[in-house]
Formats: structure tokens, C-alpha cells, sequence
């Protein structure tokens, strides 16, 4: 497992017992990884695979774990998916981030336990067709359902945005933490600036929402 940025003083960790993505995300650092840097430990790629070995980690009470950072979960089978969540109803007092850029495969899943947070990654309210994952106005639509009342919401990379109507789609979403982070992988992607970027953060703000601010965005000021 690796580690992410901290919540609450929680470092965040990661467990990948599903790898892989079909989304083709032109600036997705996890598929560089898998098919360079990392590719001895990839054998396949980034083609989506199981790995029911690693059904096998335990967990420790008040860690925070991202589930499947090196994928997403949407490309996973629904009996292997039912795994992974029987994995996680073993560890009650471990909170489990479960991410898709198509939260609408989330409806699936009758009930989910008590300790996931369910989320998905919204760069913008435009969409600038730089994927072949459902466009930001779907994924913003299938979140605010009713499907779990536990949301999270990644803004990264972030991408120029409209203010008013971004900053209402995250309201409407209502999730107990947002992420934001920059283009920190010189994908020469549309940016706001960081002035635009401080009013999205204090609106956030006003509302209540806990907002978690990742190193390198402070390269758009």
C-alpha cells in the first residue's frame, strides 16, 4: 500500500485488489505509471485485472484507505466488486474511499456499509472531451443521488471552470470532503487561475465542506 495526503491527521493509504482503467484519460498519471515507471509490475498494463491475493490485507482501526488508486472501480466485475466489499464490512472502524469517474455504476450495490465513502472526480463543469468517461454533468447527476450519503469529490487535475455553476453542482453534492489539485504532470491542460481558484475554495468553505488542498496548486497563483 502507498500513501496519500492526510485527512483529520490521517495519512491516507491505498489498496489496489482491482488495477486497470478503459477510460483512456489523456492526462492519467496511474496508466503513465503502470505502462513506464512502474510496468515490471505490470504485466498487463493498464487492462483491467483482478487480484484476489490481495483480498488478504488487514487493516487497522481509524486508517483511511483509498480503494483501487491504480484503476477504476467501474470496470470491475460485480462479483469481484462484491469481494471487495466483503472485505471492507470485515473492518468497521477503517473508512474506505471507493472512486469512479462513472458514479453511476455505484447504483449497483444495494447497501454500502456504513465506513465507504463513495466519490468520484469532477476537473470541471465543462467538459473539454479528454476522456471517454462519462462527461462532468453525469457524473455531477449520478453523485448527488441518494445512493449513499457518505461523498467525496476530487477536483484534479483541476480545469477552468465557471464559478457560479461548479461551485452549485458541488453544493448540490453535498460531499464530507473535496480535493483539489493542479496539473502537476505538464499535460498543458485549459488551468484557472489561482484567484479563481481561492473564491471556488472559500465558497466550499462557506458551506461547511472540508476542503483539502494538494501540493502544487499553489503554482496557479
Amino acid at each position: 500500500m502507498t500513501k496519500m495526503f492526510s485527512f483529520e491527521g490521517r495519512r491516507m493509504s491505498t489498496w489496489n485488489p482491482f488495477t486497470g482503467c478503459s477510460f483512456n484519460c489523456s492526462y492519467c498519471w496511474a496508466r503513465k505509471l503502470a505502462e513506464g515507471k512502474l510496468e515490471r509490475n505490470y504485466p498487463n498494463g493498464f487492462i483491467p485485472e483482478f487480484h484476489q491475493e490481495r483480498l488478504k490485507v488487514s487493516f487497522k482501526p481509524g486508517d483511511f484507505v483509498f480503494v483501487c488508486s491504480m484503476s477504476d472501480i467501474a470496470f470491475c466485475k460485480t462479483t469481484d466488486f462484491a469481494l471487495i466489499l466483503e472485505r471492507i464490512r470485515l473492518h468497521p472502524l477503517t473508512d474506505f474511499l471507493l472512486l469512479s469517474k462513472n458514479p453511476a455504476a455505484f447504483r449497483g450495490c444495494v447497501k454500502y456499509p456504513s465506513n465507504v465513502v463513495l466519490g468520484t472526480t469532477i476537473e470541471s463543469n465543462r467538459d473539454y472531451g479528454l476522456t471517454k468517461a462519462p462527461p462532468p454533468y453525469q457524473r455531477f447527476e449520478a453523485l448527488k443521488d441518494k445512493v449513499h450519503p457518505r461523498k467525496f469529490v476530487s477536483i484534479e487535475p483541476i480545469m477552468e471552470f465557471d464559478l457560479i455553476e461548479f461551485s452549485d453542482w458541488l453544493y448540490e453534492i453535498n460531499p464530507e470532503i473535496i480535493e483539489i489539485g493542479a496539473d502537476n504532470y505538464k499535460n498543458s491542460l485549459p488551468e484557472p487561475s489561482g484567484d479563481k481558484v481561492s473564491k471556488l475554495i472559500g465558497n466550499l468553505m462557506m458551506h461547511s465542506i472540508n476542503v483539502i488542498q494538494k501540493a502544487g496548486l499553489e503554482r496557479l497563483n
